[in-house]
């Protein structure tokens, strides 16, 4: 509570499925969720693996959920969209994601694949 007090900005993905389940509102101001960021209206929403392995070439949580690395991948995720914003190319590079998951039917690596 007191983060939220203090006016902090909360960064992550699917973050108010996380709110929710600790029992905390926290007003929209302040959350950035990439969730929400790298998706397009009438598509599926993307995991933050998916998102992670296409755009950062990391394969998370294999084996267990950490939390820590889920915080690390989004806030990356966060800052690559805020440069393909800047730099005008964030609608392609949304366009991209799209394209490779509906091609990969939305698996990770060579192992999902098969």
């Amino acid at each position: 509570r007191y983060l939220v007090d203090r006016g902090c900005i909360f960064v992550g993905h699917g973050l108010s499925q996380d709110f929710l389940i600790i029992n905390l509102f926290v007003p929209p101001s302040q959350i950035i969720d990439t969730l929400h960021i790298y998706h397009q209206d009438n598509r599926r929403y993307i995991s933050l693996r998916f998102l992670a392995n296409y755009l950062l070439g990391h394969d998370m949580q294999q084996d267990i959920h950490d939390s820590i690395e889920d915080a690390n991948a989004a806030f990356k995720l966060y800052l690559k969209a805020m440069e393909a914003k800047k730099e005008g190319n964030f609608e392609k590079l949304l366009m991209g994601i799209y394209e490779f998951g509906d091609k990969t039917d939305w698996k990770i690596g060579i192992e999902e694949r098969q």
